[in-house]
């Protein structure tokens, strides 16, 4: 196996990097749509709960690609991993159509999310349009796990790009022709196009199956469930933390100073910063396929510095440029009055791509090693770290400013600052703890590397 160099580093990362932006710009894409659309207020409002549903659903799919690229090493490991992600497609498309065609709609949507009953009807809508959405989720992301460990990233970023093609062409079509309402549109879009790439990678997959796996690693233990189980487990459990921290804040913004100015900032400034990380995002997969390469750490090392400062580089930039507020005023469409604060918070974003980065190498060498639960551990970490600073937030920032001029601890400051903050205290807590659970396991790969 001949050692790593950087330019080897670039051909896995660059095109799973493009991936993850396109698949970034899809949601902005909808949105746009359903804004278009009669009564969007309403609209957006039934698409951003239908969506949240079905991605909360939708998170033991969203870990498969981590446990295909570690898991899929032969033949053998890779029907038996198909058969289990089926087993758990089955399940989680029962708990959907549950959710979809019987009163425990009523008592999730009116019940425990209290939602106004004007949206009642288009959100009932979406969510049982997307029903192939699950399974196809993570039909696609599986099959893709195997083309990153065989080397065949391109065909991955090439089926996103057709995807959002398809969805582009499909959705201003439909909205043009069809006279359905917003979401309506957008739902029958993400099904089509998630539908159209779990089809694509398939296909894809089956020649590289064939030709780039050994029927069976000599020696090797077989994936059992058990084994598969432990290991998928807490990839589970962290993505459902992380999308947990989105409701969080946006009670906590709810309850802080200028709560409608927080709000309204708050999806921007974050949609600027999961761009920004969507290349970060991608180096993960790249880390846990060719940490079995020889040399590869200090390769690797080097090449997550550099990345870190280009990322990081990004809302700087927007922070002191005109681009900024091209990008706010013309391309998010943000209220003039809330441009300055706007570019303020991006001084608090700055680090969070560089320490996105630099946890994506651990994960990726923690996966590799199948030390999964040590990542549930960091975000677990990272999640009270975040809530404990938003509940001091909302306690601290909310008291009335002292009489005489004087002013109490964090008094009046904008929620939106202190979220972001509070951000980069929980990313720092989880880039720690990975760091010291990833130290041993360097250790046993340059001895790995040492025998090869």
């Amino acid at each position: 196996m001949p050692q790593l160099s950087t330019q080897g580093v670039l051909k896995t990362w660059w095109p799973l990097a493009l991936s993850w932006f396109m698949i970034t710009v899809e949601q902005p894409l909808l949105a746009a749509v359903v804004a278009r659309s009669a009564d969007p207020k309403e609209q957006l409002a039934a698409w951003g709960l239908a969506f949240s549903l079905i991605l909360v659903l939708s998170a033991p799919s969203i870990s498969m690609l981590a446990a295909s690229t570690a898991l899929s090493r032969d033949q053998e490991s890779y029907r038996r991993g198909r058969q289990y992600m089926i087993r758990l497609s089955v399940g989680l498309t029962a708990a959907h159509f549950l959710l979809a065609f019987t009163p425990l709609f009523d008592v999730v949507v009116f019940g425990l999310i209290s939602a106004p009953p004007e949206l009642g009807d288009p959100v009932r809508s979406g969510v049982r349009i997307m029903l192939p959405f699950i399974p196809s989720l993570a039909l696609r992301r599986f099959q893709y796990g195997v083309l990153i460990r065989c080397d065949q990233t391109r065909a991955v970023s090439l089926g996103t790009v057709l995807r959002l093609v398809l969805e582009v062409a499909l959705a201003v079509g439909l909205f043009l022709l069809s006279g359905w309402n917003g979401v309506i549109v957008a739902s029958v879009t993400i099904s089509t196009g998630v539908v159209f790439e779990a089809v694509y990678a398939t296909l894809r997959v089956r020649p590289v199956v064939r030709k780039n796996l050994l029927s069976k690693i000599p020696g090797a233990p077989p994936l059992s469930w058990n084994r598969f189980f432990r290991f998928y487990l807490p990839l589970v459990l962290t993505t459902f933390m992380q999308i947990l921290l989105q409701p969080l804040v946006s009670a906590s913004l709810s309850r802080m100073p200028d709560s409608i100015g927080s709000l309204a900032l708050w999806p921007v400034l974050f949609g600027v910063l999961i761009m920004t990380n969507s290349a970060a995002f991608a180096f993960v997969e790249s880390v846990i396929v060719l940490l079995d390469r020889p040399g590869s750490i200090e390769v690797l090392r080097r090449f997550t510095w550099k990345l870190a400062f280009a990322l990081a580089a990004v809302p700087l930039v927007m922070a002191v440029t005109p681009f900024g507020d091209f990008w706010f005023l013309r391309i998010a469409a943000l209220p003039p009055e809330l441009l300055q604060q706007a570019k303020a918070v991006l001084w608090l974003i700055i680090p969070l791509p560089a320490l996105t980065a630099l946890s994506s190498l651990f994960q990726g060498t923690l996966i590799n090693s199948q030390r999964t639960r040590s990542i549930t551990e960091a975000d677990a970490f990272s999640l009270t770290t975040v809530t404990t600073l938003l509940i001091l937030g909302s306690l601290w920032a909310g008291r009335p400013c002292l009489a005489g001029g004087g002013s109490a601890l964090l008094c009046g400051v904008s929620g939106v600052y202190i979220a972001m903050a509070a951000y980069n205290f929980g990313s720092i807590v989880r880039n720690l703890w990975l760091w010291r659970r990833s130290q041993r396991v360097y250790l046993s790969i340059r001895l790995r590397h040492a025998r090869i």
